[in-house]
Formats: C-alpha cells, structure tokens, sequence
C-alpha cells in the first residue's frame, strides 16, 4: 500500500467514524460518500477496516499490559481486561460501531474477528498454541462476551499506560 493510499485510507476511516459518532445505527454504503467510495466497495470492507483499527489499537495495549505483569495467569488475564477496558474506552465510537454493525460476520471479517478472539484467548493465558484454532476461539469469544458485559456494568477509568 502506497503512502498516499494509506493517508486516504485514514481520513476515509476518520470520516466514517465521525459519521458514527452522530448516526450510530446508520453504517454508510461507501458508494454514496466521495470520502469513502475510492477506498472501500462495500460496507463490508468499511468494517474490516474498523475490525482492523480496533485489533491494531488491542495488541498495543495487549502488549504494554503484559509487559507490566509478572506472568502469572491471573495477571495475564487481569493484563488483557485492562487492555481490552482501556482500548474500548479510548475508541468508544469503534467499539460500538463494530459492537452494532459486525454482529455476524462473514468471509474475511469473520476471519478477522477469529483472529482477535484468538489473541484475546492467548494473551490472556485461558488457551494455549497447542489448542486446535476453534477451541481458542471458542475460549476467546467467551472472555471478549464477558468483557463486552463488564463494559456495560461497571465504569471504567483508563489507567496511564506507561512506557
């Protein structure tokens, strides 16, 4: 992807998200928003990228989180609840864009989301590599379904991510 290709790709992803933050039931069709329709041809495509910015902003605080832990499973999945929290308060237009729109996903961004929960599941310590890629999933989707419940019962407050 060329530079000038991934700068458009960005505004276009603002635009979108700015779109959903007044109108979050309505995901826009590409094809009617110059903005949009020279990066993605569908609206599926509009949320691979969303699914892909999410992931993106995840594994980094997936990473800081577990760099500040000891290893222990507890702190390991603690370190992925706290990244998870953090991400999902710091992009809550993406989250809940994804959350409305991609709630069953297909072709490439199923895919997509099996890889998150995958990440999820593993960073967390709740699946191990030599689990078959279905059962980590399965754990996955279960701790990301516990996450989204959590989100919505208890306030969170990001806390400082040092580095």
């Amino acid at each position: 992807m060329s530079w000038q290709r991934f700068h458009r790709r960005q505004q276009a992803i603002g635009f979108l998200l700015e779109r959903l933050a007044r109108t979050p039931d309505r995901l826009p069709d590409p094809r009617n928003h110059d903005e949009l329709s020279d990066v993605f041809a569908d609206r599926q495509r509009l949320l691979c990228a969303l699914q892909h910015k999410w992931t993106q902003q995840l594994t980094g605080r997936l990473d800081t989180r577990l760099s500040e832990c000891d290893g222990s499973s507890g702190d390991r999945l603690e370190a992925a609840r706290l990244a998870w929290q953090d991400t999902a308060a710091e992009n809550p237009v993406l989250r809940a864009a994804l959350d409305r729109h991609a709630t069953a996903p297909k072709g490439e961004l199923r895919e997509a989301v099996e890889r998150e929960r995958r990440l999820l599941a593993l960073t967390a310590g709740v699946a191990e590599h030599s689990e078959p890629d279905a059962e980590i999933s399965r754990s996955g989707a279960a701790l990301s379904r516990l996450l989204h419940a959590a989100e919505h019962t208890e306030p969170h407050t990001p806390a400082p991510v040092t580095v």
